[in-house]
This record gives structure tokens, sequence and C-alpha cells, in this order.
């Protein structure tokens, strides 16, 4: 601590303060008995530039500072690698080591005084009674620290300011990416006039656009080989004929991570950025991956050029590696879930690839789905297999199953064998009850949608989550469609749909924060699956269906069902941010437990730093707001 003033007058103290915290937010809007306690426990700390105020060296702070006058400016560590470390300037009004003091730690970085600077403090004793005094600090501080969770999560076991960099970076977007004005050439421009161009300004794309300023295609260096030399292209032809058209772009506001996610999941090399209409330049995967320490393309094109399912187990273990990784980088839950799916999707494909050629399959019209987290897009760093396969042909269902079955049963086998165990519950394409033609499939969800008995819902909710994963996907849409005609009027099934959704309570006590397990193995536990997540997924299926919304992911249920069914967008965006929270949290349980151990989804709550209990329970109370909007909208 500073200087502190000798001799003042505590109430000439307290009246100043209390004038000056009624200018700035979040203290101006704080109880009024709150904002009296606050002001009569203040100190007032002097730093004369230079000053080290907070050291990361130093153990859990022993103040809670509000800046009076001055400014402090928070310091990336001396081992950063980043050659321009961005400083953070706080000012007056501003306040810090709520963090720290939440989480009971040291701060991460140093807070320096870079002018003569005074503090109000207030003792971290008295720090507690102001949150339980005013919900409003309250609300700030936990707000506050979920946007600091992000930054403190970078720091576990890595180093602070390479990982805070990198984070930073992935999720910059792509418009500030963009290192050059797009290059651009009409459609009827010459190909030896566009390589000229191409090596002149050393770029390795010409993004190709007509005269309505809009997009037309894409001509790479990679593409000189295929379409130009070894095609003994004439290069008077104009570039129209040899460029790609219509190629995949991403807006200006999306980030790097969707970019990345993009390159691997279509195996490009080039991602268009465009303005609203106008392209405006291109990022590639080098631009990505100068970001990226880790290479998701590189573990893809592992997948792309395995011969085996051993050369593939050895990939699934890079996937799961890169995952505890990025997990231990603090990358957000959605970005991570959606790499983890993809990379998982590729793999998968690349078994059906090679496990396809050993059987006559020759004539079938087949579709492989996937069911669960997979159909969701949602799965963790560990997850077990739920699928299944939808076919056409010419002969009568019982014989072309026959001829499926083989062939499904050797990918189940081979996915387990990389790392994805067969289903305790048999959901998988190698069951015969899984294995099923169009007008089967369609005769099965009609049974379950029929089905008057909601206990009936209880293993049959898993494949209402289904999406096509390989083969015919045209299957799959019209499968989709299909069971969308079954659910979007049919309100006595919605409501089964929702007593389901119910039967799980949220576990928030009415007297401790949280209801754990009482006994046995798991006794002071929650399961951070079953009475967290699942709370989430359960309503998002309800309110998707309700809404006649095709998609499977519980984000994009929510956000896309939310509007057509009056949901307020807060509304939806804290229910959305509840559900990351919690899966958050899974993979991080999961990155701490012992890689070759079962799956781990427990947390006892009375180990967790504050600030994840407390934004545990606030996601919890999300959970329970869509339950009640069941509840009402079903009258259950």
């Amino acid at each position: 601590m500073g200087d502190t003033t000798s001799g003042r007058d505590d109430d000439r103290i307290a009246a100043s303060a209390l004038n000056f915290l009624r200018a700035h937010l979040p203290f101006a809007q704080m109880e009024a008995g709150a904002l009296e306690f606050l002001v009569r426990h203040l100190a007032l700390g002097y730093y004369p530039e230079g000053t080290v105020i907070l050291d990361p060296a130093q153990a859990e702070p022993e103040t809670f500072f509000i800046i009076q006058r001055g400014n402090v400016q928070v310091i990336p560590p001396d081992d950063a690698r980043d050659s321009r470390p961005q400083a953070v300037n706080l000012g007056a009004g501003e306040c810090f080591s709520v963090g720290a003091l939440l989480e009971k730690r040291a701060v991460m970085s140093p807070y320096r005084a870079t002018a003569d600077t005074f503090c109000y403090e207030l003792s971290a004793s008295r720090f507690p009674e102001l949150l339980e005094r005013s919900p409003v600090f309250g609300a700030f501080a936990t707000r506050y620290l979920a946007s600091m969770l992000r930054e403190s999560r970078k720091l576990v076991r890595i180093s602070a300011a390479s990982a805070a960099a990198e984070q930073q970076s992935m999720g910059r977007p792509l418009g500030s990416l963009v290192g050059r004005s797009a290059v651009t050439c009409p459609p009827q421009a010459p190909i030896g006039d566009v390589l000229r161009m191409m090596q002149e300004r050393k770029i390795g794309s010409m993004l190709v656009v007509d005269d309505a300023g809009e997009l037309a295609g894409i001509f790479t260096r990679h593409d000189v080989l295929d379409r130009v030399a070894l095609a003994r292209c004439d290069l008077a032809r104009p570039i129209s004929e040899v460029m790609t058209p219509q190629p995949l772009t991403l807006p200006a506001e999306a980030s790097a991570w969707e970019a990345a996610l993009l390159i691997a999941h279509r195996g490009i090399r080039h991602v268009p950025v465009h303005d609203g209409a106008k392209v405006i330049g291109v990022v590639t995967e080098r631009d990505l991956f100068a970001l990226q320490r880790v290479s998701v393309r590189a573990i893809n094109r592992t997948i792309a050029a395995a011969v085996s399912v051993e050369e593939l187990a050895r990939a699934a273990k890079d996937i799961r590696r890169l995952a505890r990784s990025l997990v231990g980088q603090g990358v957000a839950a959605e970005q991570l879930t959606l790499i983890i799916s993809a990379l998982n999707d590729e793999l998968t494909r690349r078994v059906l690839d090679i496990e396809g050629g050993r059987f006559d399959l020759a004539g079938l019209r087949w579709c492989w789905l996937s069911f669960g987290s997979e159909g969701r897009y949602e799965q963790t760093i560990s997850t077990d297999q739920d699928n299944g396969i939808v076919f056409e042909g010419n002969e009568a269902p019982e014989l072309l199953r026959q001829r499926l079955l083989p062939f499904a049963l050797a990918v189940n086998r081979a996915l387990d064998a990389c790392g994805f165990p067969l289903c305790k519950g048999n959901i998988m394409a190698g069951n015969p009850q899984w294995c099923l033609s169009l007008e089967e499939w369609r005769q099965q969800f009609g049974h379950w949608v029929a089905n008057t008995d909601p206990r009936a819902l209880l293993h049959a909710v898993i494949f209402f989550d289904f999406r096509a994963l390989h083969g015919e996907e045209d299957l799959a849409r019209t499968l989709r469609v299909h069971l969308a005609g079954l659910t979007r009027d049919n309100s006595r099934f919605q409501r089964q749909l929702a007593q389901y959704a119910l039967e799980t309570s949220p576990p928030l006590g009415r007297i401790s924060d949280f209801v754990t397990e009482d006994g046995g193995e798991f006794r002071g536990t929650i399961d951070l699956k079953k009475t967290g997540a699942r709370l989430f997924t359960d309503a998002a299926r309800v309110l998707a269906l309700a809404a006649g919304i095709q998609h499977t992911s519980t984000a994009q249920r929510l956000r896309q069902a939310g509007p057509a069914l009056n949901m307020a967008p807060v509304e939806i965006a804290s229910a959305v941010d509840g559900f990351f929270f919690i899966q958050g949290l899974r993979l991080r349980t999961q990155m701490a437990a012992d890689p070759a151990a079962p799956v781990v989804n427990r947390i006892r709550p009375d180990l967790l730093n504050e600030v994840d209990r407390r934004i545990l329970k606030e996601s919890l109370r999300q959970a329970r707001k869509l339950q009640r909007r069941l509840e009402l909208d079903y009258r259950l």
C-alpha cells in the first residue's frame, strides 16, 4: 500500500469520495447503503510516478483500488514474446484487483503508476461484504470477471503474454488482417496478363471482379499447375475459364477463428474478405498461422493424406492434444467445440472413405448420420459414438441393409480405434436398428412423435439432433424436412418434449449456492453435462422444433428460434453465454483430468474459485429461465 494520508479527517475523505464515486459507474448506480459502507471504509493512497502498485510476484492483493487521480498502466510481463506488447491504461474512476480478489490469487500482470497517482483503497477483508451489500456492484464484478476470465484462462500453465497475444489475435476481425487492398481483374482479362500481374505484385491470388464490382471468382498460384501448365492452356484465353467461380468468402467482421475453421473444413488456402458487397482483400492460411501457434490445417492435411486407420488414430490423438492446448490458451468454448467437431468430422469422413473401399456399395445411395453432441457440433475433448445410416436403393430394404451393415460395423470399430468409444447404448450405424432406409426412418420418427408415453422420448431425443456427415446429403435433408412437418404444429408432441426437458432441474440451492450429490463416490459434486449443459440443449431442441428451425446446434437453435418466439435479444444472449460457460468449464475439467481416464464432467463447486462459482450460478439461473419459459408456453 502507498503512503496513506496521515491525520486525515475521515468525514472529509468520505464526503469527497462520495461525490467522486457518484460521477463514475458502477458506483453511481450502487444502493445508497452499500455506497455509504464503501466510502466509510475507504482510505486514500498516494503512488509516485514509476511505483509498481501490484506485481504478480506478490501474494493475493490486500487492497481493492479505485483510481481518484492519475494513471495506472497494466504492463505485459517481461518475458513477453510479442515485440509490441499493448499496455492497458486505467484512469480516474476505474478500479483494479477485482479478479485477483475474487479468485484469491496474485494479479496476472504488473500495475504501475505512470503519473503521480491517488487511489481510494478498500481493504481486501471488506471486499466480500461490499459484494454482499451491493447487488449492483456484485453484478458489475461478475460481468467484469466474465470478460477477464478469458484472459485468466490463457495463463494456465503457459506463458501469460504469449498466450494472451495469441487469443487476442485469433479473435481479431478479418478486416484487420487484410494487409493490402484487393488486387482484381475483370473476367475477360487474358490468363498471361494475370500471371504477369501476380508475379509483379508478388501475390498468391487474383480476385476476379465483374463490371458491377461483385466477386465472380478467384485464381491462385496453386491453380497454375493443374489448370494452366499441365492443361497447356492458351495464355490468351480469359481468366474466367480457369478461375474458381463463386469462391467461399467471409465478412470483414468475421473472426480469424472462423477463417481457420473454413480453411480446415473446405481445404482451401485463400479466403476473400468482403465489406458489404465490396471485396476488400484476401486472408490466407499463412496469415492465420502467423497468429496461431498450433495448426488446425496441419492436422487436416494429415487426415486427408491418411491411407490407414492407424494413421488416423495418430491424427485423432493430435486433435485431442490440440484441443487441450486450446483450452489452456483460453479459446472460447463455442469456437473450440466447433474446431473439435470440424476436425472429428474430417477424420470420420476419411474413415468412411478408407473402409468404404473395402466393401461393394455400388448402386447404393447412403448417408452417414451423426447424432447427439456430434450432430450438434458440440463435441468436447473426448466423446463416444452416436451415428446411423439412411439409405435408398432398388432392392428391398433388408437386402440393402445386409450389404451396408458389415461396412458400418467396420467403421464403428475403426472409430473406436481412433479414440471414439463404442456407444454403450449401441446407437451406432452397425446396429441394424439404426441402419434404415429413408422410408423406415420416416416411420421411426413418426412413431416417436405419435407415441403418447412421455417416457418413450427418454431414449429418442438424441436422434432429433441428427445431421448429415458423409454421403448423399439430400437423404438427410429430405428426412429433416419430413421431421419438421411432423413437429412444427404438433403441440402435443412439443408439450411432451418440454416435459422431458423439465425432468432435470438446475442444481441450485435455496440455502447454499448449489445442490450436490449427498453420498457415494460423487459426494459433493455436480454433473456439468447432465445437470448443466443438457438443460440448455433440451430446452433449445423444443424451441427449435416449435419455430421450425432446422439447425442442430444449441446456440444456433436459441439464436434462430428466439426471435421467432418473441424472446428478447438479451434473454437469448444470456442463455447462450450461460451454455458456453458451462461447456467451457467442462472442457477445462476434462483438460485437468488424466488423458487416459474416462470423460470427466463432474466438479466440486466448493473447490471452484469465487469467479467461477458466481458465473456458474448465474449460468444455471439462465437454464432455469429457459425451463420457466417452457413451463409457461406449455402450461406445465
